[in-house]
């Protein structure tokens, strides 16, 4: 697991707070990538169009989302940008989001391996 992008130690508790079972994790995880694409989505729509509400609330979503899985970077990253959008002062959403994406990606792929390792 890319300790640098999910912190294991938020995992960890994550795991203890469904009942310590590894599918019913897999299971978060996967809904996680089935979920997060559509959030990012309307990101990326949101700042086209320099909608800061409709951003504000796509990155508090991406935010908890992140938090929840230890994605500290994502998490972080979505934080400063809906505190940005809540202040009505966001420069360059386009690019921000496109971080986001990239943040996104990254942690998607080590919460993979973390699930491929776990089975």
């Amino acid at each position: 697991m890319r300790e640098a992008v999910i912190d294991p130690a938020a995992l960890e508790k994550l795991r203890d707070v469904i009942g310590g079972d590894p599918e019913d994790l897999a299971e978060l995880i996967d809904e996680f990538h089935a979920v997060t694409p559509e959030v990012l989505a309307a990101m990326k729509s949101a700042a086209d169009a320099n909608d800061l509400e409709a951003l504000r609330i796509s990155a508090h979503s991406l935010k908890s989302n992140g938090r929840d899985f230890g994605a500290v970077a994502l998490a972080s990253s979505c934080e400063t940008l809906e505190r940005d959008c809540r202040n009505g002062s966001v420069e360059d959403p386009v690019g921000r989001v496109s971080l986001i994406g990239n943040q996104l990606e990254e942690a998607r792929a080590a919460l993979k391996e973390t699930t491929a390792s776990s089975e």
